[in-house]
């Protein structure tokens, strides 16, 4: 009967080491879930602010690309707007030295 009582006792103290062990490995579990949650959600709000931060930045080159070809397309047509005229006064110089010429001759 002595050695049934060692042996209960040593069963003992190797189930609460087994139990400490386990409480102890449950803790660190634990600890851990809840850091990875952290990290996890800190991750997802950098993906959101990154995300809002890219289509802000979209939406302003989106504006200055409409501007631009706004820009554009008002040049274009004043440079159009400003050849035709210098046609025009291209043309009526060419005419007046021709006139000057003419008379110039019946001189």
């Amino acid at each position: 009967m002595p050695d049934m009582v060692q042996v209960l006792s040593d069963l003992g103290g190797t189930l609460g080491s087994l139990l400490a062990c386990f409480f102890y490995i449950f803790k660190l579990q634990t600890n851990f879930q809840t850091e990875r949650d952290s990290y996890r959600q800190e991750r997802d709000e950098l993906r959101r602010e990154a995300l809002e931060e890219r289509t802000r930045f979209d939406e302003k080159d989106t504006a200055a690309d409409i501007r631009i070809l706004e820009l554009q397309k008002t040049s274009y047509q004043s440079l159009m707007q400003i050849m035709k005229e210098n046609t025009t006064v291209l043309q009526d110089l060419h005419g007046s030295i021709n006139e000057l010429k003419i008379m110039l001759e019946r001189r």
